[in-house]
């Protein structure tokens, strides 16, 4: 994977980090508990994905 590739799927991970935590907050805000819990689960395996990118 060249330079360009790993910033696209970094620019991407960041883009879906950012979208799971608005839901987060909205389904929070809406006691939707269940919606909550599954996009913190996505939030968080996007984040370690980006951390091992990182870290690489």
């Amino acid at each position: 994977m060249n330079s360009e590739q790993i910033q696209e799927v970094v620019h991407w991970l960041n883009q879906q980090i950012t979208h799971a935590n608005e839901v987060i907050n909205e389904a929070h805000q809406t006691n939707n508990y269940g919606r909550e819990n599954q996009y913190e689960g996505m939030r968080d395996a996007f984040m370690r994905c980006l951390n091992k990118i990182n870290n690489a």
